[in-house]
Formats: structure tokens, sequence, C-alpha cells
């Protein structure tokens, strides 16, 4: 019964993954094309992520009363419907708007999934959201290997989107047939029917419960979001720029420390659920996020090209467990749908805030000291860590995970 929609799931994981890789695989050839100044490709460059932060709340609205299965569909078809139209825009403004509902798609798309990778969890009893996520990580690099292979043969960015478009289109739309047909119904644990009786005669089937339903410890964990996804912005945009002009890396060295990052980050993640179901959640993501800090810190105070790339890896092993926890978490706390939404689209602002904020800070300081943000948020995710820990509703339901 579950592994065809385990394998479901994961293949839409690893489709928006291979999208996104694609895309920033060949972004240098659209800046060519459209000959646009840094400058003016980084504001056409908010498109994403604004579509993003601005779908996601509307997405798990939504789906406080629609399946998963829609949703995910409808995103993935304005997701491969806009990203080979990025390659024929004439000018920056239109590149933004075709980049903003693209980034509109990706957000319905990334909520939907990651609703249904939760409720499939909750009803499996086991965890397996690190591994969706790994298997997100994995689409990411065949998107850059797609991106690099059709570059190296002459085939042009118009050509690589659409192959992309086409493969990822026809793969996530299958595999979502297999996703639940109805909506998630919630927790099923002792007093959840009670509970649920209780928030119908409250009116809270009606609008209240298209809507997160606030607590600290959802702050919390949009918090951490927030800090994981800046995190992992400035490692994407500034690895490079780091080793190159502040260690004198030569460019074809520079370019490893995203590499080492994303590696890391990978594997953690493919190893996520088996490391969380012996450390617990709680010490898990406190020990990952303290290791993150002290790497990559460390390696900030070094200041040479080998400690570096050492310490993007071990930032992105030590962020690479924070968001699935945070999203299975979030799901946990009633309301699936729109919580998640709320978290994920606070990891969107992150990363939006992310590279702005490490530039202005570099240009004010120097960027080792703009990268000690990402050292600072690090301990703040290891200090929120109990907010990961499983309500009651969710341990009734997966009883043989580890508490803490």
């Amino acid at each position: 019964m579950h592994p065809p929609r385990r394998t479901a799931v994961t293949t839409t994981f690893v489709v928006l993954g291979l999208v996104e890789g694609t895309w920033a695989s060949r972004l240098p050839a659209i800046k060519a094309g459209l000959h646009l100044s840094p400058g003016v490709l980084g504001l056409a460059l908010l498109g994403p992520a604004l579509g993003c932060v601005l779908a996601m709340p509307a997405t798990g609205a939504i789906l406080a009363t629609a399946a998963p299965r829609h949703l995910t569909r409808a995103g993935l078809v304005l997701m491969t419907a806009m990203l080979p139209l990025t390659a024929i825009a004439t000018s920056a403004w239109q590149l933004f708007l075709i980049l903003l509902l693209w980034g509109a798609g990706i957000g319905v798309v990334d909520v939907a999934m990651n609703t249904e990778a939760a409720n499939f969890q909750a009803e499996l009893g086991q965890r397996v959201m690190s591994g969706m996520h790994g298997a997100y990580s994995i689409g990411g690099l065949a998107g850059s290997g797609l991106g690099a292979i059709t570059a190296a043969i002459g085939v042009g960015a118009g050509g690589t989107f659409i192959i992309a478009a086409i493969t990822t289109a026809v793969a996530g739309l299958a595999a979502t047939a297999a996703f639940a047909a109805g909506r998630h119904r919630g927790p099923t644990a002792p007093g959840g029917e009670q509970e649920a009786h209780r928030q119908h005669a409250a009116g809270e089937s009606g609008t209240r419960a298209r809507w997160p339903q606030w607590s600290k410890m959802l702050v919390a964990l949009g918090a951490m979001t927030f800090a994981s996804f800046l995190g992992e912005g400035s490692a994407g945009n500034w690895s490079a720029v780091y080793l190159h002009s502040s260690l004198g890396a030569a460019p074809a060295i520079a370019a490893f420390g995203y590499a080492a990052f994303a590696c890391a980050m990978t594997a953690g993640r493919l190893s996520g659920d088996w490391l969380t179901n012996r450390v617990g959640p709680v010490r898990l993501v406190r020990l990952s996020a303290t290791l993150a800090a002290a790497g990559f810190g460390g390696a900030l105070l070094i200041g040479h090209v080998w400690s570096a790339l050492a310490g993007f890896a071990l930032l992105g092993g030590g962020l690479s467990v924070v968001v699935p926890l945070t999203f299975t978490a979030a799901a946990g706390l009633g309301r699936p749908g729109p919580s998640l939404a709320m978290v994920t689209s606070c990891g969107y602002v992150g990363a939006l805030a992310g590279p702005a904020l490490i530039g202005g800070l570099a240009s004010i300081f120097n960027i080792p000291i703009a990268l000690g943000v990402v050292v600072l948020l690090s301990v703040v995710i290891a200090t929120l860590a109990g907010a990961v820990r499983p309500t009651q509703q969710a341990r009734a339901r997966e009883p043989e995970v580890k508490r803490s």
C-alpha cells in the first residue's frame, strides 16, 4: 500500500529540486542574453522568492478544505509552463514578472507536497520527511547536471528549460495520481475526535480553520526555518565570493564551496530520519545546529581556503535536518496546511532577505563578518530546538520515535 505513495511523494520532491537546479545552472546564459548588470539581475531575482511568499499563505488556506493532490498539480502546471518563458523574456521587467509567476507555482507545489508528505508520515507512523527533502537535494544536483550537459553540447537555455519542463511535468503529474484522494482529517489520537467536534462547534471548520493557529511554538518554528533558509541562501550566494575575494582561492576551487555545502546537506537529509529515530528530534537539532555554528564559525576565524571548504560542509550537514523537522513539527500542531504554509513562508522570507543582508553587512564591514550572521542564526536554531518536540497527538501516532 505505502511504497507507491511514498515513491510518488518522493518523485514530486525530486521534480521541484530538478526544476530549481536547472534554472540556477543556466542563469548565466539568461544574464548574458539580456545584458543585465549584477544589480538589475538581483532585482529580477526577487521575483521567485516574492512569488513564493505571496502564494504560500493562500495555498495553506485552501489546503484546509482541499486535497494536496489538486494543488500540487495546479502548481506543477504553472511552474513548468513559466520555466521556458524565462528564456524568451526581452527585458528585466518581463523576466521579473515571469519569475514572479514561476515562484508562485513553486510556492504552491512546496506547501502542498510537504503537506502530503506530513500526512503520509503521520499515517505511516515513521519518519520519512528528511528523506523526502534529501530527494529534493538530489533533484537539485540532477538539474545542475542537466544544465551543465546541455550547455556543454551547445543547447541554449530555452532548449534546456523545455526539456526540464516536459520531463518534470510528466513525472510530477503522473506521481500525484498516487497522492491521497481526500483531505487529511488530522490526528486520530485519543481525544482527537472530541477535539475535532469542539473545533467544528466553535466555527473553526470555517474561516478560522484556513489560517494557522498561532502559538509560541509555531512562531519558534517559523524563526528556525527563517534562520535555516537564510543560511542556505548565504552559502549559495556567497560561498564562491568569500573563497575567491576574501581568501584568494582560484575560481575553480571557489566553486567547490557550495558543492561541499550541498553534498553535505544531501547526505545529512538522507540519513536524517535514521538519526532522528535514534537521537530524537530535539537533541538532533540542537547538536546539528551547534555543529553548524562551531564548524562554520571556526572556519571564518581560521580564514584559510581548505578550512572554509570544511566549514561550508559542516554548515550544510548541520542545517540539513532543521527544515524537515520544523515542517514535521508544524504539521503536528494542527491545521497542517495553514501551519506548514506559515512556516514555509518564513523560510522563503529568509531566502529573500539573506543575500541582501549579507551583502549590506559586507559593504559596511567585510564578508567574513557578514557571514558571521549565519553562525549567530545557527545558535538561535540550537536555542529554539525544543520547538520540534512532537505534540501529544503526534506522539500518539508515532510511538516508536524518540521523544527528545
